[in-house]
């Protein structure tokens, strides 16, 4: 009994001796670089690629983006209500949207009026509104009422 105790314990001391460096190792390792433009990656290349933005817009777009990036970093650090904070972001949004729309062309400004609409739609741009259902482009999905359909105008 104590024999298979010591081999049991001596397997485990193994095993931790040897998982120990591989652990070490990836902590070590170097972390990839940051994407340009925080999580969303670099939001002035995309509208540059989109609406066909010269290099002055962009340059003056990624200044917008880094300044409401401030704006809202100092927001979270600020002490304050939930609600404030969220209409204070909420602000900041259109403040950014403002300044962005007095960079581009009234050509632009269409394009990304457009953008913006199928971002408010969601993924595809064509999302139906609430409550209607219908059904699917594949065929499944609700057919209708069940059961046999309400008798018209029957007279009592």
């Amino acid at each position: 009994m104590k024999s298979t105790r010591k081999y049991i314990l001596a397997v485990c001391v193994l095993a931790i001796g040897f998982a120990v460096p591989s652990i070490q190792a990836q902590e070590d390792a170097p972390r990839p670089p940051k994407k340009e433009g925080g999580p969303r990656g670099d939001r002035a290349a995309m509208l540059k690629e989109k609406l066909g933005l010269t290099d002055a817009q962009t340059e003056q777009i990624k200044k917008i983006f880094a300044d409401q990036q401030e704006a809202m970093k100092a927001l979270r650090e600020k002490e304050g209500d939930r609600e404030s904070k969220k209409d204070a972001m909420k602000q900041i949004h259109e403040d950014t949207k403002a300044k962005i729309d007095a960079v581009l062309t009234a050509e632009q400004k269409a394009k990304m009026d457009t953008m913006r609409e199928k971002r408010k739609d969601g993924p595809g741009g064509d999302k139906k509104p609430k409550g209607e259902k219908g059904p699917k482009e594949d065929g499944k999905g609700p057919k209708g009422p069940k059961g046999p359909p309400p008798a018209e105008d029957a007279e009592m």
